[in-house]
């Protein structure tokens, strides 16, 4: 552990300058300083997340490409540099109209990121800042999108990357990872130790851990939040976001604040966090009034990437969501298949039974929850563990004379 440098006299004008390399937690207010691998308050346990600059100084680049360098001064980053990105951001915002013929749904695209998922968001802040402070290496806890993530932008940025995974990962979760050839461990023992002492490791051997609560993982995911509020024009009402471990409903919470603050927009609005039915320990304490957020035993359910039965940042959403008018709710893996065929037949669009969670949620809330709605699909189906199967009314084989008959029988009965 190093030792902390600066007075207080010192922290506290780091702070009125807007220092980037601050850190504060929302839970009890502690302030720090942002070190590598120490993410978590030393009150209270709870995550930090970076201060926000002072509101004269968050301003847009309109004229930038790379959502980097359009909102740098919103970023705990001296420089940008344009090189190490991949294309992430800039995602689509596409309206629903199949769905809901009002216009009044939207939906976010965070699957047509680099390696398909809104991971990229966090990726590619975390590589700069690495970089920047003289890091040579990356790691991160994950058997998911986070993983391939990692690995393709610490690729990008010529980094050595260390991926910590559970023992019984499918090997097909792990192709997208392995292609850009990091070590890949595979860690008997439980999940959320492995976690935790990920960052204990870190420090020992020099490298950076990018879990999924990091603060500057945090501070791209809430980029997602600015790009929103400049496609539309203003804030929706409500945005529907699958629910994990926390960090991107900080992000994205963290988003809205900032853009109020800056006088982008005019209100945040409601955030509808929405967990698998069959592992939903923040969405439970929720319903039942809990004042914070208890470890459960992992269950069963085909949404891999939101089943954290022991969320790092739980409590803290927790504590967001009802401090700010926001909403929890579950869905059942039968309502995530449905709307994921929804979106596939009626709009063209293929993501994970995690993302289309969030079209199952609206679809139970729509008549409670009236505005405009934006559902956050944040992997590409693809990337899914459970991959839907073909129907056989949908799959003919034939012999080449067989088919002008066979094709006039199924069109001409039309």
């Amino acid at each position: 552990m190093r030792e902390k440098k600066g007075s207080k006299g010192e922290k506290k004008n780091r702070k009125n300058l807007g220092c980037p390399d601050f850190l504060q937690c929302w839970a009890c207010g502690k302030e720090n300083e942002f070190r590598p691998n120490e993410i978590f308050c030393p009150e209270c346990g709870k995550p930090q997340l970076f201060s926000t600059p002072p509101p004269e100084r968050l301003t847009i680049k309109h004229s930038a490409q790379n959502p980097l360098e359009k909102f740098a001064s919103f970023l705990p980053l001296k420089n940008v540099r344009p090189e190490l990105s991949l294309g992430e951001g800039q995602t689509p915002l596409l309206p629903l109209k199949s769905i809901e013929r009002s216009g009044r749904l939207l939906a976010k695209l965070e699957s047509s990121n680099p390696t398909l998922s809104f991971k990229d968001r966090g990726s590619a802040v975390v590589v700069q800042k690495i970089l920047e402070l003289g890091w040579k290496a990356v790691g991160t806890v994950s058997t998911g999108n986070m993983a391939s993530s990692t690995a393709a932008y610490a690729a990008r940025a010529g980094l050595s990357c260390l991926l910590l995974v559970k023992k019984g990962t499918s090997r097909s979760a792990l192709v997208s990872s392995a292609i850009f050839n990091p070590l890949i461990v595979e860690v008997d023992g439980d999940y959320g130790q492995l976690f935790r002492e990920s960052y204990q490791l870190g420090q020992e051997l020099g490298i950076y851990f990018a879990n999924s609560v990091d603060p500057l993982r945090i501070e791209g995911y809430k980029l997602t939040a600015f790009e929103i509020c400049l496609q539309l024009g203003k804030a929706p009402d409500f945005v529907y976001l699958p629910v994990s471990a926390g960090g991107h409903f900080l992000g994205l919470f963290k988003g809205f604040k900032e853009m109020v603050l800056a006088g982008h927009t005019e209100k945040i609005p409601r955030l509808v966090g929405v967990q698998a039915a069959g592992c939903a320990p923040i969405a439970t304490a929720f319903k039942k009034g809990q004042a914070s957020v208890t470890k459960i035993k992992p269950a069963q359910t085909i949404a891999h990437s939101i089943s954290n039965p022991d969320p790092p940042a739980g409590s803290l959403v927790l504590e967001t969501v009802r401090k700010n008018r926001g909403f929890l709710t579950t869905v059942s893996d039968d309502q995530m298949l449905q709307a994921q065929k929804k979106l596939a037949v009626k709009e063209g669009i293929f993501v994970q039974p995690e993302s289309a969670a969030t079209l199952a949620a609206y679809d139970q809330l729509r008549q409670r929850f009236r505005g405009t709605s934006v559902l956050i699909l944040t992997g590409q189906g693809l990337k899914a563990t459970h991959q839907p199967e073909i129907d056989d009314r949908q799959y003919l084989s034939l012999t080449l004379p067989d088919l002008k008959e066979a094709l006039r029988s199924i069109y001409c009965d039309r």
